[in-house]
């Protein structure tokens, strides 16, 4: 089925993954001199290949595991409110798994649910069986436990609706406690990063000091600096995504809001003004206007900010919209409950009453909701234009089980309730997110401050080297190497590479750490490239006064 490994195919590309790696290392040892020749350290790369390969071909049936466990975990919560939405209504057993495994959005609980409903509708089994079945082949713990009290209880005689309704409160305080525990790990993740990053530097700082002991060329040094920095960056921001709670923050419909065209239209708009600014600053070398390259480079980047600025001015919105869409639904179920299910008067009423920024909203709804055109289209608008995730997943909850014969009340109860306990777990991610703004942007300007300080100390020692008479520099030869000085150019450039990478890295898993954006993110990258830029050219005026050295951007 699909969504897991299929033993026989897997065999069999495993034993072809272990011949193609066998012959890779054979072919890499016989020429592993020809290799170093060519590229130097960049070799080990070549050697490393067979060996990461056969790495991915042992853990693959566990990372493809873990995958299905994420996205069973990632989604239980709406999973759970969807069955206690559609067990309000007269569906029965059958139509309501047949519903829900029609769900894409729910990934691999979409499949588990697929099995269940086969096995009813195939195999005549009741749900208990079939339950009982798939929990106890389920890698999710969560689910097999919800599922396993389902068989018993409907074996036991129970009614299906009451266990469903019981069980909001069961699965939601394990979503909870497994939502927290990812937050936790975040925080220990935060440490974990500081000291992997300061050790980072230490270790880029050592390579810039590095060729004066041993000849090597600086460029080549640097150059695997760069590699390895960025190569643990981006591991780190694949480890954070690992751990972090998938819970975005914007609407997943696949369909652009007027909210988005926007965000499109102004990077636009930031890319030209980057583009000109680019031209602009070319033309000033003409007039010998010169430019340290971080400033220049800062310049440049500095209109992303527009767009970074509106998508995080609407994140915010769209918070405060979640917020205030449990009382709206509270509202609308019970008004509509005591009309005898008349949404549109309902609305009608709500419309005199403020429910904040939603306001807007609700009112745009109703009068979609008038025009009497298409009702479920004016509620998928209505739930893009919040571009809200929680507003659009749990408003067609809503719709759906209203439009299956669902007493509105009860409906509105089992989401809001739920919708205000992801609402809490969310103020805990917020505040756990921004305090790894802050740990961001001090370990980049503790970067910056360590690389810019090492290089003045090459440029210091070079100069001083080259200051020497010509037998004191035969008689240390021996011992201290010169660097060229059109390599100490490359070296400031492959020194800012290190940091807008980094600034550009950084600013992603600050995205992944709250669940926004990368656009939102770009505030935070140009934030980071100013605070590089401004601690170099503080570190330069510290090693001029101190070393007595000319300008890094000289």
């Amino acid at each position: 089925m699909s969504g897991y490994v299929v033993s026989n195919r897997y065999r069999m590309a495993s034993i072809v993954s272990v011949l193609v790696i066998a012959i890779m290392l054979a072919v890499m040892i016989l020429m592993i001199g020809k290799l170093f020749e060519i590229f130097g350290l960049f070799a080990f790369i070549f050697l490393a290949l067979p060996l990461i390969s056969l790495l991915a071909v042992i853990l693959y049936p566990k990372i493809k595991r873990g995958r299905v466990v994420n996205e069973i975990e990632n989604n239980i919560h709406f999973y759970i409110t969807h069955l206690g939405a559609l067990a309000t209504s007269e569906v029965d057993r059958k139509e309501m798994m047949n519903i829900i495994h029609r769900r894409a959005e729910y990934g691999a609980l979409a499949e588990e649910t697929r099995k269940i409903y086969i096995l009813m509708t195939k195999w005549g089994k009741n749900l208990a069986q079939a339950c009982k079945f798939v929990a106890r082949r389920t890698p999710s713990k969560i689910f097999a436990d919800f599922l396993d009290r389902m068989a018993h209880e409907l074996d036991s005689g129970e009614d299906l609706k009451e266990f469903i309704k019981r069980e909001q409160d069961v699965v939601m305080s394990a979503y909870t406690t497994l939502y927290q525990s990812k937050l936790y790990s975040i925080d220990i993740f935060k440490e974990i990063y500081v000291s992997l990053i300061i050790s980072l530097s230490f270790f880029a700082a050592f390579g810039i000091i590095l060729p004066f002991l041993t000849g090597t060329p600086i460029t080549t040094i640097l150059s695997a600096v760069v590699l390895i920095f960025i190569m643990i960056d981006l591991g780190i921001m694949a480890y954070l995504k690992a751990i972090a709670p998938s819970d975005p923050i914007w609407q997943q419909s696949g369909k652009k809001s007027d909210i988005d065209l926007k965000i499109l239209r102004l990077l636009a708009l930031a890319a030209l003004i980057s583009a000109a600014t680019i031209v602009v600053l070319y033309v000033l070398t003409f007039f010998q206007v010169g430019i340290p390259l971080q400033f220049a480079v800062c310049t440049a980047a500095t209109p992303l900010i527009i767009p970074g600025l509106y998508a995080r001015r609407e994140e915010k919105l769209i918070m405060d919209r979640d917020r205030n869409a449990p009382s709206f639904l509270m509202s609308l179920g019970a008004s509509a409950s005591a009309r005898g299910g008349n949404i549109l008067q309902s609305l009608k009423y709500l419309t005199a009453h403020d429910f904040g920024i939603l306001t807007k909203n609700v009112k745009a709804l109703y009068k979609r909701l008038n025009t009497r055109i298409n009702k479920l289209k004016a509620w998928e608008k209505f739930a893009i234009e919040t571009g809200s995730n929680l507003i659009y997943r749990f408003i067609r909850m809503f719709v759906e089980a209203i439009n299956l014969g669902s007493d509105p009340k009860d409906v509105a109860e089992i989401i809001s309730k739920n919708f205000i306990t992801i609402n809490n777990l969310r103020m805990r991610r917020a505040q756990t997110a921004s305090s790894f703004v802050g740990i961001a942007y001090g370990v980049t300007v503790g970067i910056a401050f360590s690389l810019y300080i090492s290089f003045g100390v090459v440029q210091t020692m070079n100069s001083l080297y080259a200051s020497f008479e010509q037998t004191a520099i035969e008689s240390i030869g021996s011992i201290l190497h010169t660097v060229p000085v059109e390599s100490l150019g490359i070296v400031r450039i492959l020194i800012f590479i290190v940091l807008a990478a980094h600034a550009l890295i950084s600013s992603f898993a600050i995205k992944i750490a709250d669940g926004g954006r990368w656009v939102s993110g770009m505030v935070h990258f140009v934030g980071m490239l100013w605070a590089s830029a401004g601690m170099g050219y503080a570190s330069e005026l510290v090693m001029k006064y101190l070393l007595n050295i000319q300008s890094f951007g000289s």
